[in-house]
């Protein structure tokens, strides 16, 4: 009988369990929520980090600077068609481009056959004639691609959109602001061992020039949201147990967000696309939670190898014990019952811990 008690793995069982609950019930209460606890575990083991640009390493909430036209004396023209083209879309950058619109008084205008580019931009017809707005690509795949090369660059600091109809080509310029804590956030993964790569669909001197301020590793712009999936699993490719976890916040990350290790979506901001995919979701779209969610699993880990060396050390003593001289039964439930309590108040340490 005592055998059988000293044997039975009740601390075993809750070792595990009680230490993810735990880690949850933490998240949740700093703004961290997950969803289960593979993405606990997983977070542990992750050696690259890919973020998103807009929304994610920057605030998304951009500023429209100005609008051009080409050849010059459009620019009205171009603010109009901007207006109508992004009023259905839900992109950042159409956010900024409504925002300023309705605070100068532009009217409306209703398009037809409105579509969404993934990755690119948007289009719709207006007066029976196509109207496009998205990213420079979609001038140079289309008939203008000769005279679209020698269209000048925007300033690093500014992100660009280009609008095309029937009697109108310009661009719309905008400028986002970076998180202040992400600067602080990426120097803290690094010191953890851990290499930072920007996955954006922006042009590569605005990545650039956010990268060389944030300290990014490696910075990879002009992607599709194909080409964010292939870079995720060239980033797991790249070493042998490589972990890859993925930052965004916008439907164009929800493929990369399910094609990585970890998905972490930005939960005020981030599409129901993203936040459909995440396994962990931040809050209040605080960058610097994530680093607190990291801290936590590696501590969650500690915890349960803590965990299990307790039970089955306790098992396998009392067990040798029972096996060759006389423990007696109310021993052997005593170091049963304490163990199982050892590993739960261990666990809720968890609940208490600062990880931020």
């Amino acid at each position: 009988m005592t055998l059988m008690v000293v044997a039975s793995p009740c601390a075993l069982v809750l070792s595990i369990p009680s230490a993810i609950l735990a880690a949850i019930a933490w998240g949740a209460r700093h703004g961290v929520l997950f969803r289960g606890g593979g993405a606990i575990e997983r977070l542990a083991e992750i050696t690259v980090v890919a973020l998103d640009k807009t929304g994610t390493l920057t605030t998304g909430e951009l500023s429209v600077v100005g609008y051009e036209s080409f050849p010059p004396g459009r620019e009205t023209a171009v603010m109009e068609l901007a207006y109508a083209l992004e009023a259905k879309s839900e992109h950042p950058l159409a956010r900024a481009i409504v925002r300023d619109a309705k605070a100068r008084g532009v009217k409306l205008v209703e398009l037809g056959d409105f579509k969404n580019i993934v990755g690119q931009g948007v289009s719709g017809r207006l007066d029976g004639a196509q109207a496009l707005l998205g990213r420079r690509e979609l001038l140079e795949a289309g008939p203008l691609a000769q005279w679209a090369e020698k269209l000048p660059p925007a300033p690093a600091e500014l992100s660009e959109v280009w609008v095309l109809g029937h009697d109108v080509l310009g661009r719309v310029l905008l400028r986002d602001q970076i998180r202040e804590e992400s600067k602080a956030v990426l120097a803290a993964l690094k010191k953890m061992g851990i290499r930072t790569v920007m996955l954006t669909g922006d042009r590569r001197q605005a990545a650039e020039s956010v990268a060389r301020e944030l300290g990014l590793d490696e910075v990879r712009a002009h992607l599709t949201p194909e080409q964010k999936v292939e870079a995720i699993q060239e980033l797991r490719n790249s070493s042998p147990g490589a972990r890859v976890a993925m930052v965004g916040d916008g439907v164009n990350d929800a493929p990369c967000l399910a094609a990585a290790d970890v998905s972490v979506a930005m939960g005020a901001r981030g599409s129901d696309a993203a936040l459909e995919q995440a396994e962990v979701i931040l809050m209040h779209d605080r960058i610097e939670n994530f680093l607190a969610a990291e801290r936590l699993s590696r501590r969650a880990r500690a915890i349960i190898r803590q965990n299990l060396s307790i039970s089955l050390g306790v098992v396998v003593v009392m067990v040798i014990a029972t096996a060759v001289g006389s423990v007696p039964l109310a021993i052997g439930v005593a170091a049963h019952e304490g163990s199982t309590v050892v590993v739960c108040l261990n666990s809720l340490r968890l609940l208490f811990g600062k990880n931020g």
